[in-house]
């Protein structure tokens, strides 16, 4: 007899949870924000030859990427962007960072960034991020960089790389 008492207190038990987590209402809890960001960029890159900074015109590249964070900390937020280098070479690569806005439209971000093809880089940035409005839910981006890339297969005569970037995009919340 008692070996019946398990699996009917068992289903018992199962029956309830799912009936009570059915029909549970929604908590109001924190709510992911998603943005999506696609911009186009260039600037200078540089680095040290036989002691003496060089500096010349860095690849242009695309970007698309999102930006996410929860709705009761709208300051704080993460990213992730991939870009693809097309001119005057190819390359990929992509980017994390934290941003940390300072007021609705004005933000500073630091980052790790990596190239990955044709030659591999390593290293990080820091930038700011200024957008605007355009309509409700769109933004025109301007976003000045600075990236330094201390580690991989493509650095010149085995000093850091630089970058000082431009970039514009429109930024989307999702």
């Amino acid at each position: 007899m008692n070996h019946l008492r398990l699996p009917s207190r068992v289903c018992a038990s199962v029956l309830t949870l799912v009936v009570v987590t059915c029909l549970a209402p929604s908590a109001g809890a924190q709510e992911l924000v998603l943005t999506g960001e696609l911009g186009l960029g260039s600037g200078v890159e540089g680095g040290t030859v036989d002691g003496q900074t060089e500096w010349q015109r860095a690849r242009t590249r695309l970007t698309a990427g999102s930006t996410f964070h929860v709705d009761e900390f709208p300051e704080e937020a993460w990213g992730f962007r991939a870009f693809v280098e097309f001119e005057p070479r190819a390359g990929v690569g992509a980017e994390g960072r934290y941003l940390r806005w300072l007021s609705d439209s004005f933000g500073a971000y630091a980052g790790v960034t990596a190239a990955f093809a044709p030659e591999t880089l390593f290293g990080g940035g820091i930038g700011l991020e200024f957008n605007i409005p355009l309509a409700e839910k769109t933004r025109l981006y301007v976003e000045p960089s600075f990236t330094a890339l201390p580690l991989g297969t493509d650095l010149p005569s085995g000093s850091v790389l630089m970058w000082g970037l431009l970039s514009v995009g429109v930024s989307l919340d999702l």
